[in-house]
């Protein structure tokens, strides 16, 4: 009997190269979301560290100039955060939109999966029927020789 051949394998192989190619896409969303939440991290503790700062100068003799820097400082920190929130929920927009593709392509390779896997089961079950058809004619030719012997 022939080998399996299932007619359809161009269209599988072509969805799970597509859906590699979306998957890949998700990989530089993941690396550079993680860059910024370590960067907002940051600058949070920055935030913290120069809020106590200023606040220990709030003791003994005050400098004003020094409170305005951290101040302005304060203030650099708080828009460069916002920057990165902005930058944040556009990268998990497309980090959505990347997963939702992803997913879209693994279901049309799946389904193509699934019909290869009935064509196989359905070549396997045509396979042991020949097979046993086979050994039924092999039983009956050795009966009939042993029947003229």
């Amino acid at each position: 009997m022939k080998p399996f051949v299932f007619d359809y394998q161009a269209v599988l192989d072509s969805r799970a190269a597509e859906e590699q190619a979306s998957e890949r896409v998700i990989s530089p969303l993941v690396a550079r979301r993680s860059v910024l939440e370590s960067e907002l991290i940051e600058h949070r503790h920055y935030l913290e560290s120069n809020r106590h700062l200023a606040r220990s100068q709030l003791t003994g003799r005050i400098d004003i100039d020094v409170l305005r820097a951290y101040a302005g400082q304060s203030v650099q920190a708080m828009r460069r955060i916002r920057a990165l929130l902005l930058e944040m929920s556009e990268v998990h927009g497309a980090l959505e939109s990347a997963k939702e593709r992803w997913m879209e392509c693994r279901r049309r390779r799946r389904g193509i999966e699934c019909l290869r896997d009935r064509d196989l089961a359905s070549w396997n079950r045509q396979r042991k029927r020949i097979e046993i058809r086979e050994q039924d004619d092999l039983v009956s030719t050795r009966a009939s020789r042993e029947l003229q012997s």
